[in-house]
């Protein structure tokens, strides 16, 4: 575990902030970086709201870290 301001801030194991990238960073890819320790990010990008509402609650099945 590395301690920084940012990892204490978010509550992280490293101070990784995964990319928003649209239509790649979906649910799945941001639960699997904040389960490793970094902070998952869900691309919205134009998305329509209600796939990022989908994204959303499905990575909140995927993972309880921030």
């Amino acid at each position: 575990m590395l301690n920084t301001k940012i990892t204490d801030l978010f509550g992280l194991k490293y101070p990784i902030f995964q990319g928003g990238m649209a239509w790649v960073a979906t649910a799945e890819l941001a639960a699997a970086v904040s389960n490793a320790g970094g902070l998952g990010i869900i691309g919205a990008g134009n998305a329509p709201a209600s796939f990022v509402r989908e994204q959303i609650q499905k990575a909140r099945t995927l993972t309880d870290k921030p």
